[in-house]
């Protein structure tokens, strides 16, 4: 049989042979979730590989740390046993000497009784101070991260002041909110103030406080913070500064000045002009009323309404309110 007769076999033996009609189908949706199942499959043995790769290292560090701890502690009650043995003070007292060393009254008196040139302490003891200052840390750290928003009902006792006009009729005051609650809480903004004008007071606006700006007296706005966290009694404070616009006081118009004073000349018994004695020929000067403008200043915290505390400033009629982020009180 040559090769030509064999392919001709073999391709009749094959020609009956059909597709399914859903062969198409099954091989279009077959193929990608193969596929994704690979992907899968190597992604999740590559997160197993970096999940291992990072924790043996920490337990191993634990592992040694626990260690040095341990050998620390016996190296320091071995020394200080041995020096007693050689002072010839209680050398051969080595359950007392234990026992002092687990009171750390006694063991500071033991300490400073010896001329260690280190202020009486020891290398064990200044490490085992140093480690209770970093834990000590911690619980703040963990306070920050865990404590939520401060609600609306948990900041109260709110009060609003002002000071005098300075010598530039500006005005610095404050508003101050405490943590009512027995709850540690976190203060997430610096909330809203208003300022609505009455009477004849008009074009008020407030802005932020920025270095530079023609609130000198407030503080640095480095100083603010977004985040701020209040244990129960704490407080926190909004500072505000009102600058009155150009003019008088206060930003109001300045008072017009009065016609100049006519005087007559009338001629006198010898023949020369006499100046009648100054008198005035035009209008009496009428002292203007003071500006009845003024503008309530409120601060809403973060947390939303009702409206915390509000502050007037009188005698006003125009300028600008500047005023600060949360600064811890």
């Amino acid at each position: 049989m040559d090769e030509e007769a064999l392919r001709r076999l073999l391709r009749t033996v094959v020609e009956d042979i059909e597709p399914s009609r859903d062969s198409l189908d099954h091989l279009r949706h077959a193929v990608p979730a193969r596929r994704a199942r690979k992907r899968q499959a190597l992604v999740g043995a590559v997160a197993a590989v970096l999940l291992v790769g990072t924790a043996v290292p920490g337990l191993l560090r634990v592992a040694d740390s626990g260690t040095t701890d341990e050998d620390q502690r016996a190296n320091a009650a071995s020394s200080q046993r041995t020096q007693g043995g050689a002072d010839g003070t209680g050398g051969d007292d080595s359950g007392a000497g234990e026992a002092d060393e687990r009171k750390p009254g006694k063991a500071a008196e033991k300490e400073g009784g010896q001329d260690t040139g280190n202020g009486g302490k020891s290398e064990h003891d200044r490490q085992r101070n140093g480690s209770g200052a970093s834990a000590g840390a911690t619980p703040s750290q963990g306070m920050a991260a865990s404590s939520p928003s401060c609600e609306r009902t948990q900041l109260g006792s709110g009060t609003a002041v002002k000071g005098e006009p300075d010598s530039e009729s500006k005005i610095y005051g404050s508003f101050r909110l405490v943590n009512v609650s027995d709850t540690t809480c976190t203060v997430s903004g610096p909330g809203l103030v208003t300022a609505a004008p009455q009477g004849t007071a008009e074009n008020i606006q407030v802005v932020d406080h920025t270095l530079g700006d023609a609130a000198t007296g407030l503080p640095d706005p480095a100083a603010d913070t977004q985040k701020l966290i209040l244990e129960p009694g704490q407080a926190y404070e909004v500072r505000f500064a009102w600058v009155p616009a150009q003019g008088g006081p206060g930003g109001c118009p300045t008072p017009g000045t009065s016609p100049e004073p006519e005087t007559s000349d009338s001629p006198s018994g010898d023949g020369t002009m006499s100046d009648g004695g100054n008198q005035t020929m035009g209008a009496s000067t009428e002292e203007e009323p003071p500006p009845s403008g003024s503008v309530l200043l409120t601060h809403i915290p973060e947390a939303g309404e009702p409206a915390a505390s509000t502050v007037t400033i009188g005698n006003v009629c125009a300028g600008t309110v500047y005023r600060t982020g949360v600064i811890a009180g």
